[in-house]
């Protein structure tokens, strides 16, 4: 079916447009809809002889959109030694010992980011020696979740990491008794000076997996996504699907704003880019720069108010200093470029919106549509009132909720686990919010995080945690449509069933809006469909 053929559409339909919340039909033509409504209207709309998609089974709604979704990361993983199904040491050193087996000739192993320590028995991540006895003639490398990496013996002595080289700023080595690095590395700082010696796979390699991702995002519901962080070298990935009429994930991409560069450096690409936030089409467009201000909860890294309860000395890790960000941030202002800011704990939250509040001052922010990204633990009420005023944004991910739960409930208690991420409060302050998975750091299927959205429902549990920031079916819903539109500066091209819209819809088995919490657990998704031309059917 190409673009330009006539589609009749017809169901139970949920448009996500205020002006007109249901209807049994919408016209396509062209890519675009051309009529919403009854049968009868929107069949007047078009020609002679519609192709006719009737789905009798489920409803449709908006094409769903991942406001922080690592698609390339995701893709090129699947060629990598895969850790997500480890649950001890033993296994991680089992996976290793068999990729080395399959792949002799790889001078690095390396794995996906997509496991977790909370998974393993032990509760800790795998030494060097540990990864030395699983394979000690390559150097072995497992990142993880952007935050945190794991390194051999042999990678360590590459790099040039032993027991005199100090902390870098922003980054941590953990370290043996006699002060040798014990192979993890917290935040980029530490890490990078490993990564950047693994010999990327092959530009083939690399898109042949990116374009293969897309048909399992399309399976899951997704028409859409935000790839946060984005390297020049990803940036072309991209850009070959794109020419190739390839690329059918609609994909925002955020410029990496490299914290281990000088600040310079970021200064000159900013405004020596020649373009900036908004610039390129409905498949591929620029969105706002990505920048790290902390780490993650769960690594003890993110940047607290308080020390961390197990960790008397421990704030956390601020992995771009204050002044370095307030010279970016000002920089994207003036330039027009839009600034996402990762932001988990509560002194980074205060941090950027200071410097937000600044900025505002003298460049309005709300056209610029800032951004927090994650800011889930533990925005305080004035930070939410103070997000609503600037018109900044937030990504958040509900599905990282859902994961790091048990872990975090163990480190911070119910309480306090009970008041983060809280999705309701953004939304009751006027705070436009996008839905997200962040993955590989969380499984990509936005159903998991409707759901959880609507149950605050973490791993392992049958309770709720933190009932009263939980969210209605329809508000949950708009996190992936609607508003993830309005956050990934696609609000005038899609997000509603709308006439003049993009024809990008996904059908579920149950109606997402009405249908109770629990039967978002087990739904599935029937149909997918990008300009009007079906991606997936089950």
């Amino acid at each position: 079916m190409t673009t330009q053929e006539e589609v009749l559409v017809t169901g139970d339909i949920v448009t996500m447009d205020p002006a007109r919340p249901r209807a049994e039909a919408l016209a396509v033509q062209g890519g675009r809809i051309v009529a919403v409504g009854t049968r009868e209207e929107a069949r007047a709309a078009l020609g002679a002889a519609p192709r006719e998609l009737h789905y009798g089974e489920g409803t449709v709604v908006p094409g769903l959109i991942d406001t922080h979704n690592h698609m390339q990361w995701t893709a090129i993983q699947t060629r990598l030694v895969d850790l997500a199904p480890a649950r001890s040491i033993a296994d991680v050193q089992d996976a290793i010992r068999a990729y080395a087996q399959r792949h002799p000739h790889k001078p690095w192993i390396m794995s996906g980011s997509g496991w977790h320590v909370v998974s393993l028995r032990e509760g800790r991540y795998p030494t060097r020696q540990e990864l030395d006895a699983a394979c000690a003639d390559r150097p072995v490398y497992l990142p993880r979740v952007g935050h945190a990496a794991v390194a051999n013996t042999l990678a360590l002595k590459m790099a040039g990491i032993g027991p005199e080289t100090p902390d870098p700023p922003g980054g941590r080595f953990e370290r043996e008794a006699d002060g040798h690095p014990n192979g993890v590395l917290l935040e980029p700082p530490a890490f990078e000076p490993v990564a950047r010696l693994v010999p990327p796979a092959s530009v083939e390699e690399q898109t042949d997996a990116l374009r293969d991702m897309q048909r399992a995002y399309h399976a899951a519901g997704l028409t859409g996504i935000m790839d946060p962080g984005v390297t020049p070298e990803m940036m072309r990935l991209y850009q070959a699907l794109w020419r190739r009429g390839e690329l059918t994930v609609r994909s925002v991409l955020m410029p990496l704003a490299d914290s281990s560069l000088p600040v310079q450096d970021n200064l000159d690409r900013i405004a020596q880019a020649g373009v900036a936030t908004g610039f390129g089409d409905a498949r591929l467009k620029l969105g706002g720069v990505k920048l790290f201000l902390d780490g993650g909860a769960s690594l003890g890294t993110a940047l607290m108010r308080e020390p961390y309860p197990d960790e008397r000395c421990n704030c956390g890790i601020q992995v771009t200093p204050t002044e370095s960000f307030r010279q970016i941030a000002w920089a994207c202002a003036r330039q027009g470029w839009s600034l996402g800011v990762h932001v988990v704990g509560g002194k980074a939250i205060d941090i950027a919106l200071e410097v937000f509040a600044e900025i505002d001052k003298d460049i309005p922010l709300r056209p610029l549509r800032f951004s927090l990204i994650h800011a889930y633990l533990w925005p305080e009420q004035r930070n939410i009132l103070e997000a609503a005023r600037m018109g900044i944004t937030v990504a958040t991910q509900c599905s990282m909720q859902y994961t790091f739960g048990p872990l975090l409930v163990q480190r911070f208690g119910t309480v306090l686990m009970s008041l983060a991420t809280p999705v309701r409060s953004w939304i009751d302050a006027g705070v436009v919010v996008g839905g997200g998975s962040d993955s590989p750091v969380t499984p990509y299927q936005p159903l998991l995080g409707l759901w959880q959205a609507r149950t605050r429902h973490i791993a392992g549990t049958d309770e709720p945690v933190g009932r009263l920031q939980a969210v209605s079916g329809e508000e949950a819903l708009a996190l992936y449509t609607r508003d993830a539109a309005y956050v990934s500066f696609s609000d005038h091209e899609r997000g509603m069933l709308r006439p003049g819209l993009l024809a990008d819809w996904t059908v579920l088995s149950v109606d997402p809006v009405t249908c109770d919490p629990e039967a978002l657990r087990g739904a599935r998704v029937l149909a997918t469909a990008v300009d009007g031309r079906v991606v997936h059917e089950a």
